[in-house]
């Protein structure tokens, strides 16, 4: 099992724990329903597929919680873009993620 740290943990968890939930039971703002569609080399998508098996989830949920993860260290490492994209939600009236509250 590899090692995720708190935030990927608790994003991982939550994940879980709203698929088990459904759609019907959640609010929409906790509803995942955007796709982004991503293209991988064949190397690229079997490292990918090993490490959302050693993190015992499936891809789409580990590649949720790697970009989430991600975006969120970006932006903790320069609070200037982190301002600049919350206002820039907020002007286009998007709600910000929760994850981006703490920010």
């Amino acid at each position: 099992m590899i090692q995720l740290n708190q935030f990927q943990t608790q994003t991982l968890t939550a994940i879980a724990e709203r698929r088990r939930i459904g759609k019907r039971g959640l609010p929409q703002e906790l509803i995942r329903d955007e796709q982004v569609k991503v293209r991988f080399t064949e190397s690229d998508r079997a490292v990918i597929d090993s490490f959302s098996k050693a993190a015992d989830t499936n891809e789409a949920q580990f590649l949720y919680t790697i970009a989430i993860s991600s975006v969120r260290d970006m932006m903790i490492n320069d609070a200037a873009l982190a301002l600049d994209i919350k206002n820039e939600l907020l002007q286009a009236g998007v709600a910000l993620p929760e994850w981006m509250r703490e920010l």
